[in-house]
């Protein structure tokens, strides 16, 4: 087994054998900034879901990046094929209660390069 794949596979149980006890994984890289509230925590734990379906996902807890003008950047993940799948969800603006189909504009990135900033994330969180 390669080792990235069981590095993979054992964080994956980890953090699901784990998900009652406290996190102590590092700060999020560049987390000095604002931090996503609820809503939007809850809406890329949907939209995680719906993307890799029955799959377990977990979700970064801070942005990849925030308000510089390239919108509000949060990471899910799920173990697909026997490795980590990454994707990137770019919120246009802050989220504030529940979102319509009509006012949902986040853009879904899934391509390696676009991926990238996920890689490196120590602040994975399993959606429960």
């Amino acid at each position: 087994m390669p080792d990235r794949l069981r590095l993979a596979l054992a964080l994956s149980a980890l953090l699901t054998l784990g998900g009652g006890c406290a996190s102590v994984a590092a700060p999020a890289p560049g987390s000095a900034g604002p931090t996503p509230n609820a809503a939007e925590l809850r809406y890329a734990a949907e939209t995680g879901r719906a993307i890799y379906r029955r799959l377990p996902v977990e979700q970064t807890r801070g942005f990849v990046f925030a308000g510089d003008g390239r919108g509000y950047g949060l990471c899910v993940r799920a173990v697909r094929n026997g490795r980590l799948d990454h994707t990137l969800l770019v919120l246009q603006r802050r989220i504030e209660g529940a979102v319509s189909q009509v006012e949902d504009d986040a853009t879904i990135l899934r391509s390696g390069a676009e991926v990238a900033p996920c890689r490196d994330r120590t602040d994975w969180a399993p959606v429960r």
